[in-house]
């Protein structure tokens, strides 16, 4: 899996969002928010190709987190990622 090229990570206050700066509008429907561990695993990521097994173990190592938990976050973040377009299966 490796994360859409075209978006990036962009902090405002406490909030995290993924945003398309390529695009001359702004449209707040293609606007994500994350929350703190996911804009973390995203900062992980960027530009790199990754398994779930990977985000399993990166959000063990950074959070106190059984691995039965980290799964079941990392398999709901990953299908969210995936059907909106945030992230795509590597080649």
């Amino acid at each position: 899996m490796k994360l859409n090229p075209d978006l990036v990570l962009r902090q405002i206050g406490d909030e995290y969002m993924i945003v398309n700066p390529f695009t001359d509008t702004v449209d707040m429907t293609d606007v994500y928010t994350l929350n703190e561990s996911a804009a973390w695993l995203w900062q992980q990521l960027e530009g790199k190709s990754f398994t779930q097994s990977d985000l399993v173990s990166l959000l063990q190592t950074e959070y106190d987190v059984d691995t039965e938990t980290a799964r079941a976050d990392i398999d709901e973040l990953c299908n969210h990622w995936l059907s909106s377009g945030l992230a795509f299966a590597a080649e």
